[in-house]
Formats: C-alpha cells, structure tokens, sequence
C-alpha cells in the first residue's frame, strides 16, 4: 500500500492541528495542508471535537486568550469542513473502536473522517498505526501533499 501523493481530502486529528498550531518542526506538513485549504485546493475536515482538545496550551498551563482566540479562529475558518458528532458517527466510532483497537477519542475523529469520507487521516498519534487503510481511509502521519517525503525524516 501507498500513501496517496496528492489526495484531494485531508481529515486533520487533534494532535496534527495542536502540532501547527505550537509551530512545531513537525508541525510544518500540517500548516502546508492548511494553506492548500485556505487556496482551495484541498478539503480539510476536523470533528467538532477538535473545539474541546485544540487548545495550544496545557492544563496545568495559564490561560492564554490570545492563543485561544487565534485557534477558535483557526477551528471556524470557512476552508475546514466540520464533521459533527452524531449517533451515526457514535456508532462506528463504537465499531471502529473494537475492529481496529481505537482509543475512544481515536475511534470518533477517525469515525468522522469515514463519514466525510477523506482520502487521508492524518494524525501523529502512533496509537493508530500508519500507512494503512481504515474504512478506505489511508492513516498516515502528517505530510505535504504533492511530495510525499518532503517532511520525512
């Protein structure tokens, strides 16, 4: 199996999005698939759950409104499609989970990018595995489309 070199839908998971975010090296793919976004020439998909784990700032950390304004503006921009949590996604959420031995959270965002049905997930969360298919959705870390090992290392 190969990662697709240039899909034309990206599902963005939490950890990807707080990578740009923090302005991350390993962050760098994320921004770029943003910016395809913001060109229209990409689909970017989020769960609505990316409201609750996208901070940029850590729990025992203070609060920072500036930082929390640039991502709520970040989460709401009109070029990310977001997927809403209903029981139809709960529910192969709930599958996904046992099939595939998901986290709960793990198995909702990639539930959310089956039913925005993505060509690629994209998350750094080893948890997943990567460079597989799920549902027909390739897994894979982070990457800028159109060179897949630009960011590779």
């Amino acid at each position: 199996m190969e990662r697709p070199k240039n899909p034309s839908s990206v599902y963005l998971d939490s950890n990807a999005l707080i990578y740009a975010i923090m302005k991350r090296p390993d962050g760098e793919p994320v921004a770029e698939v943003l910016r395809l976004a913001e060109a229209g020439k990409l689909t970017v998909a989020i769960s609505t759950f990316s409201y609750v784990e996208v901070r940029g700032y850590g729990n025992n950390d203070p609060y920072p409104p500036h930082r929390d304004r640039q991502v709520i503006e970040l989460l709401d921009s009109p070029h990310i499609v977001r997927v809403e949590f209903s029981r139809r996604v709960a529910l192969r959420a709930r599958r996904l989970a046992y099939e595939h031995r998901l986290k709960g959270f793990d198995a909702a965002h990639m539930a959310s990018a089956v039913e925005a049905a993505v060509n690629v997930f994209m998350t750094t969360d080893a948890d997943f595995g990567h460079a597989r298919r799920i549902e027909g959705v390739w897994v894979d870390k982070p990457y800028a489309p159109g060179d897949p090992t630009l960011f590779d290392g």
